[in-house]
């Protein structure tokens, strides 16, 4: 049986200096090519940085905030906010921010990615370069070590590259510009897995425990990297003791043991600090938000899921299980197994957090680091040859995948999606904070009262609408219009539900309600610029104008020519007039509250009169209500 003191061969200690000579240079080269991204909780790390770097605490202060905004006017926006909280005690402070003893406000997210940033910080200074490129130099300074930890895997310049290769091809291409620390947890905890499974599990701990400082559901390593050792060493007809001995060696055991350590100095500052174990969990999850809908999405999501950045490297995995002798693929059964069981631990806890449609570059931020252990197994299974051709088939098809991932705003859809959607709208119900957000291309809160469309050439294939909304058919097809039937329909969580395209309404005859003409089979319609029918009673029963143009259609009875009309209503403050056009004749302005005729000798008639108003002053009613008000009608009356 092969034992941890001697799985590494005198092979892989010859030339390590050489080989990460070698990575050195070329990972190098990305900072100068690249300006640093500071997208998803940047603000934060960096102001952290500066406070580290300055008074070599992390708590922030007033001077720190203004040497951000001199490094980075781009911020000022999130970092005027922050200023009131840091001067008064008593003023609430900016959501990414908290207080904690004696009112010191700190970051809520904790400083060890900030606290490791530092070096390369002063480096940076010293030597007269963008300091802010820290990031930078630290994220690459974690894949060097996945490189080290591959090369002790692999023994040869080739692989290693090629395995640095394929962790950049599943997802570091998309985050190791991040002024965050995905990329360092992602990296960690790819050589973490490498490194104990190659008789290095101090090493292999303790990354983990770096990574679990700032993501801490990478604890699950300390129950599944023993775990995958047991995997790794199982034989066909060997014994359980015989799997299960290198686990339980000494300094396995003292290797678990450092690196929770330095997982616990998070919660252990949380605890002193704030109270908690965890400020974040405390102020932005909602257990109740993991269920089988946020599941789904996590993975297959065609926007953000993991699906999305690595669906060669899941196929791959497949279709090496079935290339093996029985023996050998029993054993990398188990590995493939045990690394799936640790994605899906990894994955659970992330379905809590409140904004899941947040920064990204393609896939989320969890789904990036969270589909290490995949890659761990993809790698396991690559000791053995596999056929070139495959090989660049996979790192083709995942280059592929970085492109598309690299293509769109996580407020947009996807190039993907949008394809299904003009297709097939039914095959793709995301999340509804998805849809959402990049529906209205802006990160925002998802609104109950509000529907969501998406349109393809002008139609509207796709609306996500609350059950609790009672104003869903006015919404979508003008006041009293309805939906037909016809139309699919899906049930999404927490009572949000998907109309699934194209759209047909069927307008409303409002005839009866606001019209008053002698022939019959005369019809009006409210055609656009118009909020929902109110029944007030009495000069109270019809709707307001919303926008600074509304339109009416009436379809004439048959042989009627009217010459005159009225429209009766009541103006909102700061509206006296309205000006008004019937089949694109200006008949000019009109007093509508005082019932004035207008005539309509010079209108050019059609079987439907299109009245079109244009009013004079348009406004909000309120704070929390977003229509612009001008006029209430009630009446109109042909003569």
């Amino acid at each position: 049986m092969t034992t941890l003191s001697t799985m590494r061969p005198a092979i892989v200690r010859q030339g390590a200096a050489r080989v990460l000579l070698v990575l050195a240079l070329l990972l190098a080269l990305l900072p100068t090519a690249f300006r640093p991204q500071h997208y998803g909780d940047a603000n934060e790390y960096i102001l952290t940085t500066l406070a580290l770097a300055n008074h070599g605490t992390p708590d922030l202060r007033v001077a720190d905030l203004a040497m951000a905004r001199e490094m980075l006017p781009e911020m000022a926006a999130p970092y005027d906010l922050l200023e009131p909280g840091l001067r008064d005690p008593a003023a609430e402070l900016y959501a990414a921010y908290t207080r904690g003893r004696d009112d010191t406000v700190y970051a809520v997210h904790f400083f060890g990615y900030p606290l490791l940033a530092t070096i390369p910080y002063k480096a940076l200074q010293w030597l007269g370069l963008p300091p802010l490129k820290c990031f930078q130099i630290l994220n690459l300074a974690f894949v060097l070590v996945l490189g080290a930890a591959l090369h002790r895997a692999f023994g040869s310049l080739p692989r290693t590259l090629a395995g640095v290769g394929l962790f950049f091809l599943c997802g570091g291409a998309l985050y190791w510009n991040w002024s965050s620390p995905e990329c360092v947890t992602a990296a960690a905890l790819l050589a973490g897995l490498l490194y104990f499974t190659h008789g290095a599990p101090v090493r292999g701990a303790l990354l983990a425990g770096i990574a679990a400082l700032q993501n801490p559901t990478t604890v699950f390593f300390f129950a599944f990297a023993p775990l995958l050792l047991c995997c790794m060493h199982a034989r066909q007809g060997g014994s359980w003791r015989d799997a299960v001995a290198p686990a339980l060696q000494r300094r396995v055991v003292l290797a678990i043991g450092a690196g929770i350590a330095v997982a616990a100095l998070a919660p252990l500052f949380n605890l002193w600090a704030f109270g908690v174990p965890n400020i974040i969990a405390k102020r932005f999850t909602t257990p109740e938000l993991i269920g089988l809908t946020r599941l789904h999405s996590f993975f297959f999501d065609l926007n953000q899921g993991m699906i999305i950045a690595v669906p060669a490297l899941v196929a791959a995995l497949a279709a090496g299980l079935w290339r093996r002798e029985r023996a050998v693929r029993a054993r990398h059964a188990g590995v493939l197994a045990a690394c799936a069981l640790f994605v899906l631990c990894l994955a659970v806890p992330a379905l809590s957090i409140n904004n899941w449609n947040s920064g990204a570059t393609g896939v989320m931020r969890y789904g990036f680091w969270c589909a290490m252990p995949l890659l761990f197994a993809l790698l396991a299974g690559l000791r053995d040859p596999w056929p070139r051709a495959c090989l660049a088939l996979l790192a083709a098809a995942q280059a592929l995948c970085m492109v598309h991932a690299l293509s769109y705003h996580y407020t947009q859809f996807s190039p993907l999606t949008r394809a299904l959607f003009a297709v097939a709208p039914g095959l793709v119900n995301p999340e509804p904070e998805i849809f959402a957000e990049r529906a209205e291309h802006k990160d925002d809160y998802i609104d109950m009262s509000r529907v969501y469309t998406y349109t393809h050439d002008g139609v509207v294939v796709k609306a996500l609408y609350n059950t609790a909304n009672t104003g869903v058919h006015d919404a979508l097809c003008g006041p009293g219009g309805r939906f037909g039937g016809e139309v699919g329909t899906a049930a999404t969580y927490r009572d949000w539900r998907y109309l699934n395209g194209p759209l047909r309404c069927k307008s409303a005859d409002l005839s009866g309600v606001l019209l008053e003409s002698v022939h019959q089979g005369t019809a009006l319609r409210l055609a656009g610029g118009w909020g929902r029918i109110e029944t007030g009673g009495g000069n109270w029963t019809g709707a307001w104008s919303d926008g600074a143009t509304s339109a009416i259609e009436i379809t004439l009875a048959a042989g009627h020519r009217p010459t005159s009309m009225t429209l009766h209503g009541q103006y909102f403050d700061g509206n006296r007039r309205t000006r008004v056009a019937v089949n694109g004749k200006d008949l000019g302005t009109f007093d509508l509250a005082a019932g004035q005729a207008i005539a309509l000798t010079d209108v050019a008639m059609a079987p439907t009169l299109t009245i079109t108003l244009t009013h004079e002053a348009p406004r909000k009613a309120g704070a929390d209500d977003a229509r612009a008000l001008s006029l209430f009608l009630n009446k109109v009356r042909l003569f």
